[in-house]
Protein backbone atom coordinates (compact mmCIF):
# COMPACT_ATOMS: atom_id res chain seq x y z
CA UNK A 1 0.00 0.00 0.00
CA UNK A 2 1.28 3.32 -0.75
CA UNK A 3 -0.38 6.84 -0.21
CA UNK A 4 -0.51 9.93 -2.35
CA UNK A 5 1.56 12.01 0.01
CA UNK A 6 4.62 9.05 -0.27
CA UNK A 7 3.59 8.90 -4.29
CA UNK A 8 4.30 12.55 -4.45
CA UNK A 9 7.16 12.57 -2.18
CA UNK A 10 9.04 9.83 -4.57
CA UNK A 11 8.66 12.18 -7.92
CA UNK A 12 5.28 10.64 -8.74
CA UNK A 13 2.53 14.01 -9.63
CA UNK A 14 -1.15 13.17 -8.67
CA UNK A 15 -1.96 13.37 -12.36
CA UNK A 16 0.23 10.09 -12.64
CA UNK A 17 -1.44 8.73 -9.70
CA UNK A 18 -4.93 9.10 -11.48
CA UNK A 19 -3.45 7.78 -14.95
CA UNK A 20 -2.01 4.78 -12.81
CA UNK A 21 -5.38 3.70 -11.52
CA UNK A 22 -7.19 4.45 -14.52
CA UNK A 23 -4.43 2.07 -16.09
CA UNK A 24 -5.52 -0.49 -13.24
CA UNK A 25 -1.75 0.19 -12.46
CA UNK A 26 -3.15 1.12 -8.72
CA UNK A 27 -6.35 0.47 -7.33
CA UNK A 28 -7.39 3.27 -4.33
CA UNK A 29 -8.10 1.38 -1.20
CA UNK A 30 -9.30 4.28 0.69
CA UNK A 31 -9.41 8.43 0.78
CA UNK A 32 -5.76 8.69 -0.32
CA UNK A 33 -4.33 5.53 -0.15
CA UNK A 34 -3.65 2.93 -3.36
CA UNK A 35 -2.79 -0.57 -3.48
CA UNK A 36 0.14 -1.54 -6.25
CA UNK A 37 -0.96 -4.37 -8.87
CA UNK A 38 0.15 -7.72 -7.32
CA UNK A 39 -0.48 -7.01 -3.58
CA UNK A 40 -4.63 -6.95 -3.58
CA UNK A 41 -4.36 -10.37 -1.71
CA UNK A 42 -2.15 -9.06 1.20
CA UNK A 43 -3.98 -5.77 1.23
CA UNK A 44 -7.27 -6.89 2.00
CA UNK A 45 -6.38 -8.62 5.14
CA UNK A 46 -7.44 -6.06 7.95
CA UNK A 47 -7.29 -3.61 4.98
CA UNK A 48 -9.63 -1.24 6.76
CA UNK A 49 -6.86 -1.07 9.71
CA UNK A 50 -3.78 -0.35 7.01
CA UNK A 51 -5.66 2.15 5.75
CA UNK A 52 -6.50 3.96 8.99
CA UNK A 53 -2.81 3.46 10.30
CA UNK A 54 -1.37 5.00 6.92
CA UNK A 55 -3.59 7.80 6.99
CA UNK A 56 -2.86 8.88 10.34
CA UNK A 57 0.94 10.11 9.19
CA UNK A 58 0.40 10.01 5.35
CA UNK A 59 3.63 11.29 4.37
CA UNK A 60 5.85 8.93 6.34
CA UNK A 61 6.31 5.33 4.98
CA UNK A 62 5.07 2.52 7.54
CA UNK A 63 9.18 0.86 7.67
CA UNK A 64 10.03 4.48 8.58
CA UNK A 65 8.29 4.77 11.57
CA UNK A 66 9.18 4.82 15.00
CA UNK A 67 7.12 2.49 17.06
CA UNK A 68 6.37 4.75 19.78
CA UNK A 69 7.33 8.66 18.12
CA UNK A 70 5.54 11.48 18.22
CA UNK A 71 3.20 10.91 15.44
CA UNK A 72 2.88 7.01 15.86
CA UNK A 73 -0.26 5.55 16.50
CA UNK A 74 -0.87 1.58 17.93
CA UNK A 75 -4.01 -0.18 16.87
CA UNK A 76 -5.33 -1.43 20.27
CA UNK A 77 -8.51 -1.85 21.88
CA UNK A 78 -10.84 -3.70 20.26
CA UNK A 79 -9.25 -3.89 17.08
CA UNK A 80 -6.17 -5.14 18.68
CA UNK A 81 -8.47 -8.03 19.33
CA UNK A 82 -9.48 -8.66 15.96
CA UNK A 83 -5.53 -8.40 14.88
CA UNK A 84 -4.82 -10.48 17.36
CA UNK A 85 -7.52 -13.00 16.83
CA UNK A 86 -8.50 -13.33 20.52
CA UNK A 87 -12.29 -13.15 22.02
CA UNK A 88 -15.64 -12.82 20.00
CA UNK A 89 -15.84 -8.96 20.17
CA UNK A 90 -17.90 -7.28 17.87
CA UNK A 91 -15.99 -4.35 15.80
CA UNK A 92 -17.42 -0.91 14.71
CA UNK A 93 -14.44 1.11 14.84
CA UNK A 94 -10.72 1.29 14.03
CA UNK A 95 -8.94 2.29 17.44
CA UNK A 96 -5.81 3.37 18.12
CA UNK A 97 -3.74 4.46 20.95
CA UNK A 98 -1.66 7.28 20.53
CA UNK A 99 1.08 9.32 22.38
CA UNK A 100 -0.42 12.65 21.96
CA UNK A 101 -3.76 13.82 22.01
CA UNK A 102 -5.09 13.72 18.37
CA UNK A 103 -7.98 13.86 16.30
CA UNK A 104 -8.97 12.06 12.97
CA UNK A 105 -11.33 13.20 10.32
CA UNK A 106 -12.39 9.67 9.75
CA UNK A 107 -15.85 8.65 11.42
CA UNK A 108 -14.89 5.17 11.83
CA UNK A 109 -11.44 6.11 13.38
CA UNK A 110 -11.12 6.65 17.40
CA UNK A 111 -7.85 7.68 18.98
CA UNK A 112 -6.77 6.94 22.67
CA UNK A 113 -4.22 8.73 24.71
CA UNK A 114 -1.43 6.96 26.45
CA UNK A 115 1.97 6.21 27.37
CA UNK A 116 2.67 2.92 25.74
CA UNK A 117 6.41 1.21 26.54
CA UNK A 118 7.77 -0.44 24.21
CA UNK A 119 7.08 -4.14 25.91
CA UNK A 120 3.38 -3.30 25.50
CA UNK A 121 3.43 -3.08 21.61
CA UNK A 122 3.88 -5.96 19.17
CA UNK A 123 3.06 -7.20 15.51
CA UNK A 124 0.46 -8.47 13.63
CA UNK A 125 0.27 -8.06 9.93
CA UNK A 126 2.86 -5.87 9.51
CA UNK A 127 0.96 -3.53 12.08
CA UNK A 128 1.71 -2.27 15.59
CA UNK A 129 -0.67 -4.09 17.61
CA UNK A 130 -0.91 -3.66 21.94
CA UNK A 131 -0.28 -7.05 23.30
CA UNK A 132 -2.76 -9.19 24.47
CA UNK A 133 -2.01 -8.29 27.78
CA UNK A 134 -2.21 -4.64 27.49
CA UNK A 135 -5.22 -5.15 25.03
CA UNK A 136 -7.36 -6.79 28.08
CA UNK A 137 -6.56 -4.59 29.98
CA UNK A 138 -7.43 -1.45 27.88
CA UNK A 139 -11.05 -3.07 27.33
CA UNK A 140 -11.21 -3.75 31.03
CA UNK A 141 -10.81 -0.02 31.46
CA UNK A 142 -13.94 0.96 28.94
CA UNK A 143 -15.89 -1.87 30.64
CA UNK A 144 -15.89 -4.70 28.29
CA UNK A 145 -18.89 -7.04 29.17
CA UNK A 146 -17.53 -9.88 31.48
CA UNK A 147 -18.14 -12.50 28.68
CA UNK A 148 -15.94 -10.70 26.06
CA UNK A 149 -13.53 -10.24 28.29
CA UNK A 150 -13.53 -14.00 29.31
CA UNK A 151 -13.37 -15.51 25.91
CA UNK A 152 -10.59 -12.91 25.15
CA UNK A 153 -8.63 -14.09 28.15
CA UNK A 154 -8.90 -18.10 27.69
CA UNK A 155 -8.06 -18.34 23.98
CA UNK A 156 -5.85 -15.43 24.99
CA UNK A 157 -4.21 -18.34 27.62
CA UNK A 158 -4.54 -21.01 25.24
CA UNK A 159 -2.38 -20.08 23.03
CA UNK A 160 0.04 -18.80 25.61
CA UNK A 161 -0.09 -15.12 24.83
CA UNK A 162 -0.63 -13.99 28.37
CA UNK A 163 2.22 -15.16 31.55
CA UNK A 164 0.09 -15.66 34.28
CA UNK A 165 1.38 -13.65 37.23
CA UNK A 166 1.27 -10.90 35.31
CA UNK A 167 -2.07 -10.51 33.90
CA UNK A 168 -3.07 -10.91 37.29
CA UNK A 169 -0.88 -7.82 38.60
CA UNK A 170 -2.23 -5.98 35.62
CA UNK A 171 -5.94 -6.41 35.94
CA UNK A 172 -5.88 -5.97 39.78
CA UNK A 173 -7.13 -2.37 39.37
CA UNK A 174 -10.20 -3.52 37.53
CA UNK A 175 -10.88 -5.93 40.18
CA UNK A 176 -13.74 -3.94 41.93
CA UNK A 177 -15.70 -2.93 38.49
CA UNK A 178 -16.28 -6.54 38.29
CA UNK A 179 -17.87 -7.22 41.36
CA UNK A 180 -14.64 -8.44 42.67
CA UNK A 181 -12.42 -7.67 45.97
CA UNK A 182 -10.44 -4.04 45.03
CA UNK A 183 -7.00 -4.79 43.69
CA UNK A 184 -8.03 -9.14 43.49
CA UNK A 185 -6.56 -10.02 40.32
CA UNK A 186 -6.89 -13.58 40.45
CA UNK A 187 -10.35 -12.95 41.74
CA UNK A 188 -10.95 -11.45 38.42
CA UNK A 189 -9.17 -13.40 36.27
CA UNK A 190 -11.46 -16.40 37.98
CA UNK A 191 -14.57 -14.90 37.30
CA UNK A 192 -14.38 -13.72 33.47
CA UNK A 193 -13.30 -17.52 33.06
CA UNK A 194 -16.05 -18.10 34.58
CA UNK A 195 -18.29 -16.58 32.33
CA UNK A 196 -16.71 -18.85 29.08
CA UNK A 197 -19.05 -21.59 28.00
CA UNK A 198 -15.53 -23.62 26.68
CA UNK A 199 -13.05 -25.49 28.89
CA UNK A 200 -10.70 -22.96 30.47
CA UNK A 201 -8.03 -25.83 32.20
CA UNK A 202 -5.34 -24.08 30.95
CA UNK A 203 -5.67 -21.22 33.89
CA UNK A 204 -5.30 -23.70 36.05
CA UNK A 205 -2.68 -25.84 34.11
CA UNK A 206 -0.86 -22.15 33.92
CA UNK A 207 -0.89 -21.32 37.99
CA UNK A 208 0.04 -24.43 38.60
CA UNK A 209 3.20 -24.81 36.64
CA UNK A 210 3.85 -21.24 37.86
CA UNK A 211 3.45 -21.67 41.61
CA UNK A 212 5.66 -25.14 41.05
CA UNK A 213 9.13 -23.55 39.37
CA UNK A 214 8.61 -20.68 42.17
CA UNK A 215 8.79 -23.58 45.27
CA UNK A 216 11.46 -25.80 42.71
CA UNK A 217 14.26 -22.77 42.83
CA UNK A 218 13.97 -22.46 46.61
CA UNK A 219 15.45 -26.06 46.98
CA UNK A 220 18.68 -27.48 47.18
CA UNK A 221 20.70 -30.09 45.49
CA UNK A 222 20.28 -32.84 47.43
CA UNK A 223 16.36 -31.58 47.45
CA UNK A 224 16.33 -31.65 43.80
CA UNK A 225 17.83 -35.18 43.43
CA UNK A 226 14.20 -36.01 45.41
CA UNK A 227 12.29 -35.10 42.39
CA UNK A 228 12.53 -37.94 40.30
CA UNK A 229 10.05 -39.76 42.14
CA UNK A 230 7.73 -36.92 41.50
CA UNK A 231 8.39 -36.59 37.22
CA UNK A 232 7.09 -39.69 37.23
CA UNK A 233 3.70 -38.52 38.88
CA UNK A 234 3.33 -35.71 37.60
CA UNK A 235 0.93 -36.07 34.36
CA UNK A 236 0.95 -32.61 33.12
CA UNK A 237 3.23 -32.48 30.71
CA UNK A 238 4.67 -28.70 31.32
CA UNK A 239 5.22 -29.56 35.06
CA UNK A 240 6.75 -33.46 34.22
CA UNK A 241 9.43 -31.68 31.62
CA UNK A 242 10.33 -28.88 34.30
CA UNK A 243 11.33 -32.09 36.91
CA UNK A 244 12.69 -33.87 34.78
CA UNK A 245 15.15 -30.95 33.55
CA UNK A 246 15.90 -30.00 36.82
CA UNK A 247 16.05 -33.86 37.85
CA UNK A 248 18.87 -34.21 34.93
CA UNK A 249 20.99 -31.50 35.45
CA UNK A 250 21.10 -32.21 39.45
CA UNK A 251 22.90 -28.91 40.34
CA UNK A 252 22.30 -25.29 40.68
CA UNK A 253 23.16 -23.89 37.71
CA UNK A 254 20.54 -26.06 36.47
CA UNK A 255 17.81 -24.08 38.60
CA UNK A 256 19.52 -21.08 37.08
CA UNK A 257 19.31 -22.44 34.04
CA UNK A 258 15.13 -23.22 34.70
CA UNK A 259 14.51 -19.45 35.78
CA UNK A 260 16.20 -17.99 32.73
CA UNK A 261 14.08 -20.38 30.61
CA UNK A 262 11.32 -19.51 32.59
CA UNK A 263 11.55 -15.93 31.79
CA UNK A 264 12.27 -16.51 28.28
CA UNK A 265 8.79 -18.70 28.06
CA UNK A 266 6.97 -15.74 29.79
CA UNK A 267 8.40 -13.28 27.10
CA UNK A 268 7.23 -15.69 24.48
CA UNK A 269 3.92 -16.13 26.12
CA UNK A 270 2.79 -12.86 24.90
CA UNK A 271 3.94 -12.30 21.87
CA UNK A 272 7.20 -10.36 21.72
CA UNK A 273 8.33 -9.03 25.35
CA UNK A 274 9.79 -9.15 28.43
CA UNK A 275 7.29 -10.81 31.09
CA UNK A 276 4.88 -12.32 29.07
CA UNK A 277 3.96 -8.59 28.48
CA UNK A 278 5.40 -7.71 25.07
CA UNK A 279 4.04 -10.54 22.67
Amino acid sequence: MVTSAQAVAAGVSYMQIKRMTEAGLLEKAGSGVYVMIGGQAAAERNQEHKVAWLRLDPAVPGWERPLLGPNSAVISHSSAAVLLRLGDLVVRDVEFTTTRRRTSRDPAVKLHQATLASYEVTWADGLPVTTATRTLVDLLADGIAASHAGSFLAEALDRRMLNVDHVIQEVAPHARRYGCPDGDGQALVETLLSQVSTPTGSWDREQTVADLARELLKLSDDQLKSLHSLASAAREPAIAALLSRLDNSGSEGAVRGGRADGQARGGRADGAGRGGRRG
